[in-house]
């Protein structure tokens, strides 16, 4: 008898680590505006140019829907990236960090491939993460970029899903 009660709840555990944790998951979306000072180093090799570029600068949430966006948040934006220009378009993607707090961290990447639809000037804005209360945010909208030199300016309305535990 005792064989089959130890049996018994060793079933039952199993079968309760089957169930899922539950969890919440909020969504929205998030008007960004970036505005950031850039270091930009340039080679041409016949008809491409390679760029890498860097700088820091600032992030702003102007409009959001809800937490963790918080309206009117300004945070230190640190970024690095690398384009390619060719004849046949422009490749580009850049890491960010936005540091709200020294908890609060929310990392952002740029892409833009040549093969995609859309001005020169626009691209994919990834929100991929981040610490605090940006831990398990992920999203992603089309960008615009106003490249004017010495700067990088960056316009975006994102969708935003922000998924977290119980706790």
């Amino acid at each position: 008898m005792k064989k089959n009660h130890g049996f018994a709840c060793l079933v039952a555990a199993g079968l309760c680590s089957l169930v899922p944790v539950p969890s919440h998951a909020a969504g929205g979306t998030v008007d960004i505006v970036l505005s950031a000072n850039a270091n930009v180093y340039a080679v041409e090799m016949g008809d491409t140019t390679v760029t890498a570029m860097g700088g820091n600068g600032t992030v702003t949430f102007i409009h959001s829907s809800g937490r963790p966006f918080v309206e009117g948040a300004i945070a230190a934006v640190q970024y690095a990236g690398l384009s390619k220009k060719t004849p046949s378009g422009l490749d580009l993607e850049a890491d960010a960090v936005a540091t709200f707090s020294s908890a609060d961290t929310l990392l952002l990447l740029f892409e833009r491939r040549s093969g995609d639809p859309g001005a020169a000037d626009e691209g994919t804005l990834h929100l991929t993460g981040g610490s605090g209360r940006f831990a398990g945010v992920n999203g992603q909208c089309k960008y615009k970029a106003d490249n004017l030199p010495g700067n990088w300016n960056v316009v975006a309305t994102c969708q935003w899903l922000y998924s977290f535990p119980y706790r």
